[in-house]
């Protein structure tokens, strides 16, 4: 496979999952799609750079992906508990 067959697949992964992100009305679905991006720049990093940085900023990208996920479903569940819903239209206050 060369970069530009993995570039168009990374492209293609962004653009669905952005879509996605703007046109779902769950929370969950937005943090997954959100997800999806992030695997998509991993792509794009590892496609397009051939050295070992590239590869290094892709690994650091993961590890950030996986703090962002922790915490993006701890504030849901917070949320979710606080409001008693999923859906970013219902929440229309947030109180300190």
């Amino acid at each position: 496979m060369n970069s530009y067959s993995l570039a168009a697949i990374a492209f293609t992964l962004f653009s669905i999952a952005a879509a996605g992100f703007l046109t779902c009305g769950s929370l969950v679905r937005m943090l997954m799609f959100l997800e999806l991006m992030l695997n998509a720049a991993n792509i794009a990093l590892v496609g397009l750079g051939h050295n070992a940085a590239s590869q290094a900023y892709a690994a650091m990208l993961l590890a950030v992906a996986a703090a962002e996920a922790g915490v993006g479903l701890a504030l849901i569940i917070m949320l979710a508990s606080a409001f008693k819903t999923l859906e970013p239209e219902n929440i229309k206050e947030l109180k300190g």
